[in-house]
């Protein structure tokens, strides 16, 4: 079995939501874990299930930035959304990339994660090393804080070759200053800080 950082996760308040708009949220979803796939020495696999959860298998290296950046995906369409990730960490496995028959410690793991996820907060990973769990409530606050705007800028800028701030405010029409801004109020330097560090655990 390879070792994988699992996510399993439902969307906040879902029944909220209009079919297209969690259609939107899920899309958004689909895409943040084909762009997580493309970062240096990284795979995913991703499924949807129950109407409004959702799966996803990576590298454990990549367990606290991926998730950071699926929960930026998930705000960035709209005020209000977010969604609950479970992380399980261990071996796993995955035939093909395929999600549906899927197993191992790591996917009974943080099946079990989510399922102890209440109100808040909305990233736990219980049985996950040290560095994870000490990381995880203070990067859940700040994510928690994200407007829109701000999550679009995270969800580009924590990726590993990241654009830089230039390119990506002509990307989305904004002032580099404007930018600029958006990555400071939403936390960006101490998330990038503490990737780093679980990365280099």
């Amino acid at each position: 079995m390879q070792n994988w950082a699992v996510f399993t996760g439902d969307i906040v308040r879902s029944s909220d939501m209009t079919p297209q708009v969690l259609s939107g949220v899920m899309a958004a979803l689909e895409d943040a874990a084909r762009s997580i796939g493309q970062w240096p020495d990284s795979t995913t696999a991703f499924v949807r299930f129950r109407g409004d959860g959702w799966q996803m298998a990576l590298p454990p290296v990549y367990a606290l930035r991926a998730a950071l950046v699926v929960r930026a995906a998930v705000r960035a369409t709209g005020k209000g959304h977010d969604t609950r990730i479970g992380i399980g960490i261990g071996a796993g496995s995955l035939q093909g990339g395929d999600l549906s028959g899927a197993d191992g410690p790591a996917f009974v793991q943080s099946g079990h994660a989510l399922d102890m996820l209440k109100r808040a907060p909305r990233l736990a990973a219980p049985d996950a090393p040290q560095a994870l769990r000490i990381a995880l409530p203070l990067a859940d606050r700040i994510a928690q804080g994200w407007t829109p705007k701000q999550a679009q800028v995270v969800a580009a800028l924590l990726a590993p070759v990241a654009p830089t701030q230039d390119a990506l405010a002509q990307t989305l029409g904004r002032s580099r200053q404007m930018t600029q801004k958006q990555a400071d109020a939403a936390g960006l330097g101490a998330l990038l800080d503490s990737c780093d560090a679980f990365e280099d655990s």
